[in-house]
């Protein structure tokens, strides 16, 4: 899922407070453990399915898991079951490929049966879009069949049996509101142009690099006052600014929020997404089944993160900063 990356440095600031984790004897054996490399904020790890080696991205944005077709791997000789769709919220699209014969997906050691894995079939643009420097996606039916553990200061994932409890040593802990299979976290927010904090919900989107989007129109015609709005929109422009927020004790400092220009087709009532650029601060666990996501803070203290300002669907931009005096400084408390 391809995004526009323009040069522009920002700070992650990380308050701790905590200990290095620590594992004990009565911590539970994960099921497989799996080398990880982060790439523009994301988690990418080596799998192979048949004859072909892959570089996959966890996407808990996805609806299903998905081969990419490429110049490079067709995968035609896979065998197909039936014409199927896969949702990609932050493209704004649903793209037509191949529900495939169920195959096992080989993650180092570990044998993964995926129930609904499709091959999707490479056309411009959204061909590009998709196949950015990776063969794929492990979707939501990958967090369905485990509990995912990501540790990204020894780049290592680990694989639970869905349902095992691991809550014991993180110190944050907050609830996953699930629709259907797509995992949503609700903030308490205040923007700079809202006179109370209000509760807005965001689809955990670990596909999309950023750190927030947001795409409820009142908050792009308010950031946008003093500009021409409809000019905007016709030129799919959108605005950048930054806000300070919470995650339990551990607070982020002048991180960047995207407000787009559009509402996507498929926003089903979710105000945005919140991307692989939070998580990828902090040792976390992904766990749909007990609806809840688990973060440890790290050592990393003062982060610079990687640079980009990372928009959803390659749209342009305008920066835009908010001085205190007109209440810039908007505090996000997640629940």
């Amino acid at each position: 899922m391809k995004s526009s990356l323009t040069r522009f440095l920002f700070i992650l600031v990380i308050a701790t407070g905590s200990p290095a984790f620590a594992r004990d004897i009565d911590w539970p054996v994960p099921l497989a453990e799996i080398p990880i490399r982060i790439l523009d904020n994301r988690i990418v790890i080596n799998a192979r399915i048949a004859d072909y080696q892959l570089e996959l991205v966890l996407d808990t944005g996805a609806s299903s898991s998905a081969l990419f077709q490429s110049t490079k791997q067709d995968f035609a000789d896979l065998v197909t079951e039936r014409r199927a769709e896969i949702v990609f919220p932050a493209l704004d699209e649903t793209v037509s490929g191949s529900r495939l014969k169920t195959m096992p997906i080989y993650l180092g050691d570990h044998t993964y049966l995926p129930d609904r894995l499709l091959r999707i079939e490479r056309r411009p643009p959204i061909g590009d879009r998709l196949n950015f420097r990776f063969d794929g996606v492990l979707g939501q039916d990958f967090f369905e069949q485990y509990v995912v553990e990501i540790e990204p200061k020894t780049n290592m994932l680990r694989l639970y049996t869905s349902g095992e409890k691991l809550k014991k040593k993180f110190k944050t802990i907050l609830k996953l509101h699930m629709r259907g299979t797509a995992p949503h976290i609700r903030f308490r927010s205040k923007l700079p142009w809202e006179q109370t904090a209000v509760t807005k919900e965001l689809l955990l989107d670990t596909g999309y690099p950023g750190a927030i989007a947001i795409w409820e129109r009142s908050h792009f015609n308010q950031a946008a006052r003093g500009e021409n709005k409809k000019k905007l929109r016709a030129e799919n422009k959108g605005i950048f600014t930054w806000a300070n927020f919470k995650i339990g004790r551990m607070r982020f400092t002048r991180t960047p929020i995207f407000l787009a220009p559009k509402e996507p087709k498929q926003v089903q009532e979710r105000d945005g997404l919140i991307g692989a650029n939070i998580l990828a601060q902090f040792h976390h666990v992904i766990d749909f089944k007990s609806e809840r996501l688990m973060l440890q803070g790290t050592s990393f203290g003062y982060k610079r993160i990687d640079g980009y300002l990372y928009t959803l669907n390659n749209e342009a931009f305008l920066v835009k900063r908010f001085t205190e005096s007109a209440g810039a400084v908007s505090k996000f408390i997640l629940e």
